[in-house]
């Protein structure tokens, strides 16, 4: 095995190494720490949420984490390290999995390790944007290890279990059963059919039950609340970070134009190739579907065989497997970043409500709960558009805010330093600093 390793194939282990490096990270999302402690409250339940049991502005209401099978996770790796250290190789081998994987894939439909290396480095360029330890990284991975499954007709029964597992991790499991349906149509094959319908079936059977068809319903009847949030934005591909989906979309329509995808490929391509268009957040998965089409469309010389040493080879693919582990450990951070959350500023904050942002909202829920609740924080499907817009407007500072305050007795907020709109409302009308710092300032009512 050793004596075929070529130099081709480290091509191939430069951008899923490259993942693992740049896995390490400060820690700056805000969704992540609430999941985290999420999964802490469940462990001492000994059952899954089914009631908001972090803010005053929906407490008690009906509410279901999705994502609880991470949410677990989360919680056991917390108590056992005392911490987050874990996070980070967490992430690593969560996108290092989901990289070699998708090299299998692209592989199978095209073997040759230069396209599989281009394609991986495009691809990798764009999963640059989702190093995040929130459960959407799982998501990607389970995304897939179904593309494999799916090539591969012996490991086909497994995708049910697969969809189970993953309706328990995040809502996008409805993505797998819809690819699964379309590769049915396009190749003809009944038994896909049933494998799509016994993925559903799986998916009604974790621990919310048929409930959780009812948590996707309540998630997409928020759009209004969805549309505040950056990432479910349509992608605007004048972005670096999302101009290689553009570069598959061309690809594809390459291999299309050249024959290499028939037009019943195109039942999976064209869905797909849509969907990616709609919001950042589809981005990854349309990109991960695209990615052993795309390496239909490139075409590279072949070379004579000349002699190569397996072993110096197999060296070198040594070295920057421990060059990438080195580079993430080094990058990596095991404390919420101070920049991105309040963590200093959380100190001047006095008993009672607070109003804040979403994005301060994980860090109090992970931080603070159960002592302090929640004003909001970036569970769209539990506030609802209505709330999600009332605190847009008070962000705003817009006519309105003070009857905000008043019904959720509010005599404090934590607002981000260089933030306009409320800051300047609440300094005009009587309210003093309390704190203030480069990133933050706590403003109270006198």
């Amino acid at each position: 095995m050793l004596g075929r390793l070529s130099v081709r194939h480290l091509f191939v282990m430069v951008p899923i190494v490259g993942i693992v490096a740049a896995s390490g990270r400060a820690l700056t999302d805000n969704s992540f720490l609430w999941h985290v402690r999420a999964g802490t409250v469940q462990l001492d339940a000994g059952e899954v949420l089914r009631a908001d049991p972090f803010s005053f502005t929906a407490g008690g209401e009906a509410w279901r984490t999705q994502s609880w099978i991470a949410d677990l996770g989360y919680g056991v790796l917390e108590r056992a390290t005392d911490g987050l250290a874990w996070v980070w190789p967490m992430i690593a081998l969560t996108m290092l999995a989901t990289a070699v994987l998708i090299a299998v894939a692209v592989y199978r439909d095209c073997p040759n390790p230069l396209a599989t290396a281009v394609v991986l480095f495009f691809l990798v360029w764009l999963l640059l944007r989702t190093l995040v330890p929130r459960p959407v990284i799982f998501s990607h991975l389970l995304l897939a290890a179904l593309i494999v499954a799916l090539g591969h007709p012996r490991v086909r029964w497994a995708i049910p279990l697969l969809v189970w597992v993953w309706a328990g991790v995040h809502g996008s499991f409805v993505i797998g059963i819809g690819l699964v349906v379309l590769e049915a149509l396009r190749s003809q094959r009944r038994e896909l059919w049933r494998t799509a319908a016994l993925s559903a079936v799986a998916a009604s059977f974790t621990a919310h039950g048929l409930a959780l068809w009812g948590v996707l319903g309540a998630f997409a009847a928020n759009r209004g609340a969805l549309d505040l949030i950056s990432e479910w934005a349509s992608p605007d591909f004048t972005d670096t970070t999302v101009a290689p989906y553009a570069l598959f979309v061309v690809a594809v329509l390459v291999a299309a134009a050249r024959g290499k995808i028939s037009s019943r490929d195109l039942i999976v391509v064209v869905p797909f190739a849509l969907f990616g268009l709609t919001s950042y957040r589809a981005l990854i998965p349309a990109a991960l579907v695209l990615a052993p089409w795309v390496g239909r469309a490139i075409e590279v010389p072949t070379t004579g065989t000349r002699q190569e040493s397996g072993v110096l080879n197999g060296a070198l693919a040594v070295g920057l497997i421990v060059v990438a582990v080195l580079a993430g450990a080094v990058r990596a951070e095991s404390t919420p970043d101070p920049d991105r959350f309040p963590v200093a500023a959380v100190e001047a904050v006095a008993e009672g409500n607070l109003f804040h942002d979403d994005s301060a909202g994980g860090y109090l829920i992970y931080r603070e709960w159960p002592d302090r609740l929640v004003y909001i924080d970036d569970r769209a499907e539990l506030y609802g558009t209505d709330r999600a817009r009332e605190f847009a407007r008070t962000r705003a500072g817009q006519s309105g805010w003070l009857d905000t305050f008043a019904r959720h007795d509010i005599h404090q907020a934590l607002l981000e330093a260089d933030a306009t709109g409320l800051q300047e409302v609440l300094g005009a009308s009587g309210w003093v600093e309390a704190y203030r710092d480069d990133s933050f300032v706590v403003l109270v009512d006198q």
